[in-house]
C-alpha cells in the first residue's frame, strides 16, 4: 500500500526514538571482550588463558542479541512492506556497515595474500574465494572463505543476511512471539544437536575453537559462521525487545542474574560442549545485561566518553586483528622477536593502536560516510532549472 499524498516521509529511516546510551556504550564492552579473547590466544596458550577470558567470543553473541533488539525497538512502527519504508531501511543498513566494513577488508589485504599464497589447495582455493565473496557479504556461507579475509568480517556476513530477513521476521515476532519462541529454540536445539554430533564424529577431541587440521578447520567454520546456524541468536533479540516492551524487570534483578549465569559458564567451560557455548548459550547471560542497559539512565554506562567508545566498537571489531597482525609482524621484522618473553607488550600495543585507529575511523570515514549515504535526495527540481550533467 503506498504512502496517502498529505504524508510525509519520515525524515529518516524510521519514526524518532529514544536513545538508548547504556546500550551503544555496552557495545564496547563486547568488542573489547571479543579483542581480549583474540589478543589472549595470539599471546598465550590456552592453558595459561583464564577460562573467563577465553569465552570473549561469546561477545559475538551479544552483537547478534543486541542487533535484533535495537532493530525492533527502532522499526516496531515501521510498515516495511511499503517500498519506500524498505528503501529507507536497506540504506540504512548499508550506511551503517558497508563503509567501514570494506575498508577493513581492504586493510586484510597484505595478509590475505600471503596466507592464502602459504596454503594448499583445495583450502587454498577456498580462501581465495573470500576476494569476491567478502565484498558481497557471502563469505561466511563458505567455510574455509569464512575467515580468510579479516577474520571478524564473517559476523558482517551474517548480519546482511539477518537484515535482509528483517522485514519478514519483524512482523511476525511483533504478532506471534510465543510461537516464533518455540520455533526458534526448538530450531536452535535441533541445529546445535546435529552440529555436536557431527564435531564428535570428525574431530573427536578437537578444539572448536582452535582445531588443528584442515578438514577439522574447514567443519568448525561451517559450525561457527554459518548465517544459519547463527540465526536463532538475532531472532531471540527480536523477542527479547518484545519482552521488553511487555515486563520491565528490575536492573539489580536482572543483573544479578547475568552474573550467576556468567559465573555458571566459566565454571563449566570444560564441561559444556564449545558448539553451546559458541553459538548462542551465552545469551543468558547478554539477555538480561541488554534488558538491563536497556533501561539505563544515568550512571557511567550513560558518560559521554563511555558511548562514544560504544560508537567505535564497529570499527575497533573490525580492525582489531589486522592491526595485530601488523603490529606482530613490525615486532619481528624490527626487533627480530626480542620481546616474544612479554606477549603483553605486543598486545597491549595492538590494544592502543586498535583504539586509535577506530576513533579515527569513526571520525572521518564512519559518520562521514554514512551521512552522505542517508543524505535526502531532491525530490524535485523547479521547471526552469537547467538539466544537470
Amino acid at each position: 500500500m503506498s504512502r496517502p499524498p498529505d504524508r510525509p516521509a519520515p525524515a529518516g529511516p524510521h519514526p524518532a526514538v529514544e536513545p538508548l546510551p547504556a546500550l551503544t556504550a555496552l557495545r564496547f564492552v563486547a568488542a573489547a571482550y571479543v579483542l581480549a579473547f583474540h589478543f589472549g590466544t595470539y599471546a598465550m596458550s590456552r592453558a595459561a588463558m583464564p577460562d573467563a577470558v577465553f569465552l570473549g567470543y561469546s561477545g559475538v553473541t551479544f552483537f547478534f542479541l543486541l542487533s535484533g533488539f535495537i532493530l525492533a525497538y527502532n522499526y516496531q512502527r515501521v510498515d516495511l512492506s511499503e517500498r519506500a519504508a524498505l528503501v529507507r531501511f536497506l540504506r540504512a543498513r548499508v550506511a551503517r556497515v558497508y563503509p567501514v566494513y570494506l575498508l577493513a577488508l581492504a586493510v586484510g589485504v597484505p595478509w590475505f595474500v600471503v596466507w592464502t599464497a602459504k596454503v594448499a589447495p583445495p583450502l587454498q582455493t577456498l580462501m581465495a574465494a573470500s576476494a569476491v565473496l567478502a565484498p558481497l557479504g557471502l563469505h561466511a556461507w563458505v567455510p574455509g572463505a569464512a575467515c580468510a579475509l579479516d577474520c571478524p568480517s564473517w559476523s558482517v556476513s551474517a548480519e546482511l543476511f539477518f537484515y535482509a530477513l528483517f522485514p519478514l521476521l519483524l512482523p511476525l515476532v511483533l504478532r506471534r512471539p510465543g510461537v516464533t519462541a518455540l520455533v526458534t529454540l526448538a530450531a536452535w536445539a535441533t541445529a546445535t544437536t546435529l552440529a555436536i554430533l557431527a564435531w564428535n564424529r570428525y574431530a573427536p577431541g578437537l578444539s572448536l575453537i582452535a582445531p588443528t587440521t584442515d578438514a577439522a578447520a574447514l567443519l568448525a567454520q561451517a559450525i561457527k559462521y554459518n548465517p544459519l546456524m547463527r540465526l536463532p541468536e538475532f531472532v531471540a533479540g527480536l523477542l527479547l525487545f518484545v519482552l521488553w516492551r511487555r515486563v520491565r524487570l528490575p536492573t539489580p534483578l536482572l543483573l544479578a542474574g547475568a552474573g550467576a549465569a556468567a559465573a555458571a559458564l566459566v565454571a563449566s567451560v570444560g564441561a559444556i560442549p564449545e558448539v553451546l557455548t559458541h553459538n548462542g548459550l551465552t545469551a543468558l547471560v547478554w539477555a538480561p545485561v541488554i534488558l538491563a542497559g536497556a533501561q539505563v539512565r544515568s550512571g557511567p554506562l550513560t558518560a559521554g566518553w563511555f558511548v562514544f567508545l560504544g560508537r567505535i566498537s564497529f570499527a575497533l571489531y573490525l580492525l582489531h586483528v589486522p592491526i595485530y597482525v601488523f603490529v606482530s609482524g613490525l615486532h619481528r621484522a624490527l626487533l627480530a622477536g626480542r620481546l616474544d618473553g612479554i606477549p603483553w607488550l605486543t598486545a597491549a600495543l595492538a590494544a592502543f593502536l586498535s583504539l586509535a585507529a577506530a576513533s579515527a575511523v569513526h571520525l572521518w570515514v564512519e559518520e562521514p560516510a554514512r551521512r552522505r549515504i542517508l543524505r535526502p535526495r531532491a525530490q524535485g527540481r523547479p521547471a526552469t532549472a537547467m538539466p544537470s550533467a
